[in-house]
């Protein structure tokens, strides 16, 4: 397995344009922070370079949790991460995790209410992203704070080996 490109040069350059340097996470840490221990999780778990990437970049867009305020074109962050990293990031900003169906990879775009239809391999990566994002943040929160773990168990099966078990330790050790 490749390992994923440093974040550095124009990686970190394009977060810090957006704001993620100088925002504050739900998490109580810099959303820079965030994004980076995602991609060291996902690297850790030996995920793939795109993932990695994806990782990096999942908040890119703005999520249904989080607006930013600075937009940029797919075109730019497919230009510096790849078209399937960046199709990663895109679905992860675009939709409803909690209503992925993991037996169909059928889910809603939070924008449109359209369907998007994932397939498996892009399934498994949003499950692994989504398990990687929760083991990287939930032990900073508040239990108020963790809605956004709302669905993962129902999609954990989805997602790699390693981050199934390592979202289930997480999910367990703070219930």
């Amino acid at each position: 397995m490749m390992d994923p490109a440093p974040v550095t040069g124009p990686r970190l350059a394009l977060l810090r344009r957006l704001g993620f340097a100088e925002v504050t996470h739900d998490s109580h840490v810099p959303f820079l922070s965030h994004l980076i221990g995602t991609r060291r999780v996902l690297a850790e778990w030996g995920s793939g370079p795109e993932l990695c990437d994806a990782g990096l970049f999942h908040s890119v867009y703005g999520t249904e949790y989080f607006d930013l305020e600075t937009e940029v074109s797919r075109a730019e962050v497919s230009d510096l991460i790849g078209a399937r990293a960046e199709r990663l990031a895109w679905l992860w900003c675009t939709i409803r995790r909690d209503e992925i169906d993991p037996t169909t990879g059928v889910t809603v775009d939070r924008h449109t209410g359209a369907p998007i239809v994932l397939d498996p391999r892009e399934l498994g990566d949003i499950a692994t992203l989504w398990a990687a994002d929760t083991v990287e943040q939930l032990h900073r929160m508040n239990p108020d704070e963790r809605r956004f773990s709302d669905g993962l168990t129902a999609v954990l099966a989805c997602a790699s080996t390693e981050a199934r078990h390592a979202a289930e330790e997480c999910l367990t050790a703070l219930n």
